[in-house]
């Protein structure tokens, strides 16, 4: 440790920072904060070294670039004519250039910073390394970098696809080590990510001179997002895929903010057949999602994609309530339910797959379906099943009721077990959003947009693995990475 006091008027007060010359006993008692524990006990280097030598020679090449970009410009000489021409006697620069700053330090400082709370952007981690000594030792930095230095990383890492190829490695790495298992379902939800764009903004190109070059968008990803009649954002649409089990974030899209959610599944899960291994596809057997999700289409989609079922709700959109011309029966409703004359919801109890009928019973005496606070008068038992001891049977043609999915009815209490399971995917939206910074994006395009996404599953993740080697189970927050 080293001191440093502060003017004379405050002399009775010595403050301590930390020494430059760090080493990881020094943080021995802050083992037990998240970013701590992660930046110095992952294994940074087995997971992300094939990112770092393509960075590394798309470093070299941007520099490169950018010195040949300059070699038509005019010669000293030219530009100041008196200076002296023999220049041999002045001091060269070293062609090789100085040494860049530590790769793995760039990299822990945008994945780690969520974990204080810090909102992900260029300048919001530059300054969080340069006041937070602690931060910035965890991170691997020698010296304070500048913001030039973080600029161009993110600037690299967007441009040549890096951010992506880091989130497939780190989640390859988690399924190679079991801490993300097999799954038989996945869970498929879209949410907004907030956008620091205007819609529809265009930009002219550079040129001073006149010409004719098009106008393009200032953010070509940007869009109006309506939530409601009166709830609006300027956004862009994120789809997640997670395991049921794990409830990790597995693979993402991003589209446009006014992109409909039904039309968002078929590219979503290409992508998932993209970033996924075929063994680990293999089991999944059924696909969860909202009810805006549920057509023909995306049925045949999630068939023909990944050979899974698609869960989906009934979405009877413009279907409407009916009469239902049968003994105790008043109407069938707009979610296909019949509804008896004591204005109970009868429950789906088969499907009779030779007659093509859905059969459907009282939720008041039969025993099996029952259900608790449920009574009918004797008068309307004996109108409605003539007083029968289990109540009424009542059978349905599936031609009555098309929006019920036949292969796998909506109402029976099956599905509705399984369907239950897509609950992980809201909690994997809500830990990313309000723990990992990804409610808002302060870059533009589609590039950065992909690129901010990565970084967070990147985070859940890392946060993952070390949960499962610190207690030997899997905790999808930051509360618990050790015992």
């Amino acid at each position: 440790m080293t001191t440093s006091i502060i003017p004379k008027s405050y002399s009775n007060v010595i403050y301590l920072q930390p020494s430059f010359s760090f080493t990881e006993d020094s943080f021995s008692s802050l083992r037990h904060l998240p970013y701590v524990k992660l930046g110095l006990e992952f294994p940074w280097e087995e997971v992300f070294s094939p990112i770092e030598q393509e960075f590394l020679q798309a470093r070299f090449e941007y520099h490169f670039k950018k010195r040949t970009s300059t070699d038509a410009a005019p010669s000293s000489t030219e530009l100041f004519p008196d200076i002296p021409q023999d220049l041999s006697t002045l001091p060269t620069r070293s062609a090789k250039g100085r040494k860049g700053v530590n790769f793995y330090a760039l990299l822990k400082a945008f994945l780690l910073a969520p974990l204080l709370y810090v909102e992900v952007m260029v300048s919001s981690v530059h300054l969080q390394v340069i006041g937070n000594s602690d931060f910035r030792m965890v991170c691997g930095f020698d010296t304070r970098p500048s913001l030039k230095t973080f600029e161009r990383f993110d600037q690299i890492m967007i441009e040549n696809g890096l951010w992506e190829k880091a989130r497939q490695l780190m989640v390859s790495y988690n399924l190679f080590h079991g801490i993300v298992g097999k799954e038989e379902q996945l869970a498929v939800d879209t949410t907004h990510v907030d956008a620091e764009a205007t819609v529809h903004k265009m930009k002219k190109c550079s040129h001073s001179e006149p010409c004719h070059c098009p106008k393009i968008p200032t953010d070509d990803n940007v869009g109006v997002m309506r939530k409601s009649n009166t709830v609006t954002y300027i956004a862009h649409k994120i789809s997640l895929v997670c395991g049921v089990e794990s409830e990790l974030p597995l693979s993402r899209s991003v589209f446009k903010g006014d992109e409909h959610d039904a039309k968002t599944l078929e590219p979503t899960l290409e992508k998932v057949t993209e970033d996924l291994p075929e063994e680990f596809l293999k089991t999944v057997q059924y696909v969860s999602a909202d009810g805006i999700y549920q057509s023909a289409d995306n049925q045949q989609h999630t068939k023909s994609i990944l050979k899974a079922k698609l869960l989906a709700p009934i979405n009877p959109r413009k279907i409407q309530d009916k009469a239902l011309e049968s003994c105790g029966m008043t109407k069938l409703d707009r979610y296909g339910v019949p509804h008896c004359i004591s204005g109970h919801k009868l429950q789906l109890k088969g499907l009779d797959e030779a007659k093509e009928h859905y059969v459907w019973t009282c939720p008041v005496f039969d025993p099996k379906y029952k259900q608790e606070g449920l009574s009918c008068s004797n008068e309307q038992h004996i109108q409605c099943c003539n007083g029968a001891k289990t109540g009424r049977t009542l059978r349905i043609h599936q031609s009555m009721t098309p929006q019920i999915d036949t292969e796998f009815p909506q109402h029976l209490q099956s599905f509705k077990k399984k369907y239950a399971e897509r609950t992980a995917i809201e909690r994997v939206i809500g830990i990313a959003k309000d723990g990992l910074s990804m409610r808002r994006v302060h870059k533009r395009g589609r590039l950065a947009v992909e690129a901010h996404v990565d970084r967070c599953m990147i985070t859940a993740h890392a946060l993952a693995y070390m949960s499962v080697q610190g207690t030997g189970q899997l905790y999808r927050g930051w509360t618990k990475l050790s015992a």
